[in-house]
């Protein structure tokens, strides 16, 4: 949040293989997360699965 109390966004590119990492290790959760076009949220929604089959 900025010094007003708003959230504030940020644009980034992450390997799809670290941002699985990320989730199945849970350093990053599903709602964090925010798909600005319908083809990155399919694209999320396959990743998200992803890492669901590579928590161990």
């Amino acid at each position: 949040m900025d010094s007003h109390g708003n959230s504030r966004f940020l644009m980034i590119a992450i390997r799809e293989e670290t941002l699985i990492a990320l989730l199945a290790q849970r350093y990053l959760h599903a709602e964090e997360l925010h798909c600005l076009t319908p083809g990155a949220r399919r694209q999320l929604h396959r990743i998200l699965l992803r890492s669901l089959v590579s928590v161990q």
